[in-house]
């Protein structure tokens, strides 16, 4: 399929098309586009299926599937179940083709994975670097998986800690970063489409694809080394007016914990408190097996750590809930490491004190899931302006 990248590149899903299409041109993109999302989410289409699903001629609909296959976006299948007539051939994603690629990165490793278009992980790899990752470590790698799959790579989601602006980590208290122009550099070794993305948003866009609920506002808080939090509507996060929402691991909600000295030179920040760092002790970081986080927790002072960082966890989650009125709080990052106690002293505490005239969201841990997944299928949308990918086991 030598070439097939410069011809979706040429096509009405290319970058450069938005100011070139016409009338009839945005409507046949719109077409393509609403084809490619319902095959995408039902492994049983056929070109007939489609054409009912979409209220388009059987002519059109079949021009529309060709045209994707020419792109290299979708296959045909095996034939469908007969329901009385010729049985139709069904229509699938291509998922031996094209891949994104998203890469995570921690404090002490950058984690490179490339997902094919249904979500499904294939290949991933982890480097780590016991002195720190440094933003050339990150394109370097970056550079070397997109090379070794020429032509097959649409884009690349960088998901990284502290404060980014899609392009630019501003800031990163956990890496020792700041103004860092890390698309830039990726791109210097990969030319394609870069998104950045910090973790808790990466982790709060996973949720939303694991489940899609309508209409649902969810507050993520993210625990690891750091503590992030995030506001998802319709499986998309609100940024803030400078890119900085959920930005709370310094900020001190008050407590018992509030004469904690903070890395950052502050006193009482909640990630001084309630960062797994803060209830583990040094040993933990985010790269840790869970045996060893389990066996942190029977560590003497862990349990005793563990109820105070569950206080100043329920007392920014009041705080957060009251000003974002979600229909859930969801606790994503390594926090269900630390098991249902945990849950158990959260929940109690966000009760215990919860102001008058707020709301009761129900509070719980995320789903186990693939954390590429999420910023996976935020870079993929915004090539093609479709959201594929399901959620798949971890391979």
């Amino acid at each position: 399929m030598q070439g097939t990248r410069a011809r979706l590149e040429r096509s009405v899903f290319g970058g450069g098309a938005e100011g070139l299409l016409d009338g009839k041109g945005k409507i046949r993109r719109d077409h393509l586009r609403r084809a490619l999302a319902l095959i995408g989410s039902d492994d049983s289409v056929t070109r007939a299926s489609l054409a009912r699903l979409t209220g388009l001629t059987t002519a059109t609909t079949s021009s529309l599937v060709n045209e994707l296959i020419a792109l290299g976006l979708v296959v045909e299948g095996e034939q469908a179940e007969s329901t009385g007539g010729k049985p139709g051939t069904r229509v699938e994603l291509n998922r031996a083709y094209y891949v994104v690629c998203v890469v995570i990165v921690r404090a002490q490793s950058v984690e490179a994975v490339l997902l094919d278009l249904s979500g499904t992980r294939v290949l991933t790899r982890v480097t780590t670097y016991a002195s720190g990752v440094q933003p050339a470590d990150v394109a370097r790698v970056t550079g070397e998986l997109v090379r070794d799959f020429p032509d097959r790579v649409l884009a690349v989601c960088l998901q990284s800690p502290g404060v980014t602006d899609g392009a630019v980590v501003r800031e990163s208290v956990l890496l020792g970063w700041r103004d860092v122009p890390l698309a830039e550099l990726v791109r210097a070794e990969a030319d394609l489409p870069i998104v950045i993305l910090n973790d808790a948003d990466g982790e709060a866009l996973t949720e939303s694809v694991i489940d899609e609920a309508a209409g649902v506002q969810r507050l993520v808080l993210r625990m690891g080394e750091g503590i992030g939090a995030a506001v998802t509507i319709d499986g998309r996060v609100l940024p803030g007016a400078t890119n900085r929402a959920g930005e709370i691991g310094h900020v001190a909600f008050g407590g018992n914990g509030s004469r904690v000295r903070c890395r950052c030179g502050g006193y009482g920040c909640i990630e001084a408190v309630a960062s797994l760092t803060a209830i583990l002790g040094p040993d933990f970081h985010d790269e840790l097996e869970p045996e060893g986080v389990q066996a942190l927790l029977r560590a003497d002072g862990a349990e005793d750590r563990m109820l105070l960082g569950a206080e100043s966890v329920a007392a920014a989650l009041r705080i957060l809930s009251g000003l974002t009125d979600p229909h859930e709080i969801v606790i994503v990052g390594r926090a269900p490491l630390l098991g249902e106690p945990f849950l158990t002293a959260v929940r109690s505490g966000f009760e215990q004190n919860r102001p008058k005239g707020t709301a009761s969201p129900p509070i719980r841990y995320a789903h186990d899931s693939d954390p590429a997944l999420g910023p996976g299928r935020h870079v993929l949308g915004s090539v093609l302006g479709v959201a594929l990918m399901r959620p798949s086991a971890r391979t």
